[in-house]
């Protein structure tokens, strides 16, 4: 009966170590895991962040190729108001 006690009191000290273990790595990865949400919320911060700036390049860009419509056709007429001012008078228009 000494040798069943004594192999009971073993794994009953052998169960207390092993709780106390596990309830150590539960706390430890409860740790990690507020750490890893915290970074989640940062990561989520980045992507609007990113995306409200390809919101403002994407106006950016519109706005460029209004200015450059505008300047093509302004182009257009100072090369008709020139083709008309180098004309000689006696020329009849094309």
């Amino acid at each position: 009966m000494s040798e069943e006690k004594t192999s009971l009191d073993l794994l009953g000290a052998r169960v207390l170590t092993l709780t106390a273990e596990v309830r150590d790595l539960r706390h430890r990865l409860d740790g990690l895991e507020r750490r890893m949400t915290a970074l989640e919320h940062r990561f989520t911060a980045l992507e609007d962040r990113f995306g409200a700036m390809e919101h403002r390049i994407s106006a950016i860009e519109e706005r460029f190729a209004v200015q450059e419509e505008r300047m093509s056709a302004m182009l257009a007429l100072i090369v008709r108001v020139a083709e008309r001012l180098d004309r000689t008078p006696g020329q009849p228009p094309s």
